[in-house]
Formats: C-alpha cells, structure tokens, sequence
C-alpha cells in the first residue's frame, strides 16, 4: 500500500505568490527540500513512536527495517519505508515458561500454550504441527508494514500536508522573500 502527500487548494492558496516569486529565486528549491524533510522527519518520528507503543516492539527494532530517502533540491520526494517481514514472537520479550512460550506482542503479555524457543535459531518461538518431532511452525506477532497503514501511525502521517503550509511561509520569511 502506498500513502501520499499532497497539498491541497488552500495550502496554495496562503502562500501562492509568494512560492512564485521564489521560484524565480535559485535558493526556493532548497528551501522546499528543507520544508519537505523537516515535516518527514516529525512525521517519521511520530510513527515510530505509534509503532512501539502500540506493537510492543523496541524502538531499535523498528529502526532496522526502516528506510528514509530524503529531499534534495534536485529530488522534492520524500519517502519512508518499512520492510514487511513477519516478525516472530521472540522480538516481543519472549519468556520460556512450564506452560509455553510467555510473550507481549500488541504490548499485551500472554502465554502461548505448548510453544518452545530454541537458542540454535536465535531464540525463535515454534510450536509442534504433530506429535513428532517434526515438523514445526514459527509463531508470528504483528506485521510493520500492516500496522504502519492503519490507526494512530497513519493519522500521523495524513497530518503532515496540514502543517506544510505554515513550514514553508517560514522558510521563505528565512530566505527574505
């Protein structure tokens, strides 16, 4: 799914002519690319945060599937993406107890009845698909790139357009225009 920016009539409608009398200006594209990322990054922040609080991952976590390709002057995009790999129960302060596996994805702690980490695979959470040995089943808690598109982290990002306006009369009053 891909989330969008964009401006809408009454953004351009406050600060109009005077994005068009900095367009003449060779310092109004820099000033947009400043715009652009200043905005990403409190919006990127604020879904982080959204992300942690409410998966129950640790922020450091979060950050390694996370990319962010800024403005240039030469490129007025700003992306931020997340890799959508599933992530297993171990990453959400999994605890080997008698009963099973005890974990806290969605920041709600349960006990996931006869599961079992084992350290070989880096602690990762199974559980046993027969009686035998084999074959096993990864258990999986919440999905980044699901959970980036819904609640609380989309509201963040949807309010971005509405602080640009006010961003860029503040950097054309920084440029002196």
């Amino acid at each position: 799914m891909r989330l969008e920016i964009s401006a809408d009539d009454d953004v351009l409608k406050r600060v109009g002519n005077r994005l068009a009398a900095a367009s003449d200006n060779r310092g109004a594209r820099t000033a947009m690319a400043r715009v652009l990322n200043h905005e990403g990054d409190k919006g990127r922040t604020q879904i982080k945060r959204y992300l942690a609080q409410t998966t129950g991952m640790k922020p450091s976590m979060i950050n390694v599937g996370f990319r962010t390709r800024r403005a240039s002057a030469w490129n007025l995009d700003y992306e931020f993406s997340q890799r959508g790999s599933e992530t297993n129960l171990n990453m959400f302060r999994a605890k080997q107890g008698a009963r099973g596996v005890s974990a806290a994805p969605w920041n709600v702690r349960r006990v996931f009845p006869s599961t079992f980490t084992i350290p070989r695979y880096g602690n990762k959470v199974f559980k046993r698909l027969t009686e035998n040995r084999f074959p096993l089943k990864p258990l999986f808690g919440p999905n980044l790139a699901r959970e980036i598109v819904k609640g609380a982290p989309r509201d963040a990002y949807e309010a971005i357009p509405l602080r640009l306006a006010a961003r860029v009369a503040h950097e054309l009053d920084f440029i002196g225009l």
